[in-house]
């Protein structure tokens, strides 16, 4: 299954890529660990990398028995550089498990120009499936780099 994808348009589309990924996405370094603003187990994580294969950042999911949270958090050289960054996550009927989209039941997103993380974006995840999406723009580079939750819709 594919779970990363790079996708070329301009950076100024990353905010907006945000809500079309919501209409349709391990281990950490020492310092992202101790940046997280999410609570409970972490479920999942994907890279987000470029085209060489290098790793910018990892997209996190998190349960605490109620609540799914993501981060999308700064990995090796890019901690500390200011870059654009994007996380969404939604919760979807039970129906879309391990679909490519749902009909969001709810929605959370974050996307700015941070050093370390963007997020945490958190949904109700009690009878519910959930999706996440992150994205890394690095300055200079015309291309937004994702990564999604695998299967997209997978975590119930």
């Amino acid at each position: 299954m594919l779970a990363i994808r790079t996708i070329a348009r301009p950076v100024t589309a990353l905010a907006m890529s945000l809500g079309l990924i919501s209409a349709s996405a391990v281990t950490l370094s020492p310092q992202a660990s101790a940046a997280s603003g999410c609570s409970g187990s972490r479920v999942e994580s994907r890279a987000v990398k470029n085209n060489s294969g290098t790793t910018l950042a990892w997209l996190n999911v998190y349960w605490d028995g109620t609540y799914n949270c993501a981060e999308v958090q700064s990995s090796g050289a890019t901690w500390g550089t200011s870059k654009k960054m994007g996380v969404s996550i939604q919760s979807c009927p039970l129906s879309s498990k391990g679909q490519n989209g749902c009909n969001a039941i709810a929605f959370d997103g974050d996307s700015g120009t941070f050093k370390y993380y963007a997020g945490p974006v958190r949904v109700n995840g009690v009878g519910k499936c959930v999706a996440a999406s992150g994205e890394v723009v690095m300055p200079g580079d015309p291309y937004v780099h994702q990564a999604f939750t695998s299967p997209f819709v997978g975590h119930c």
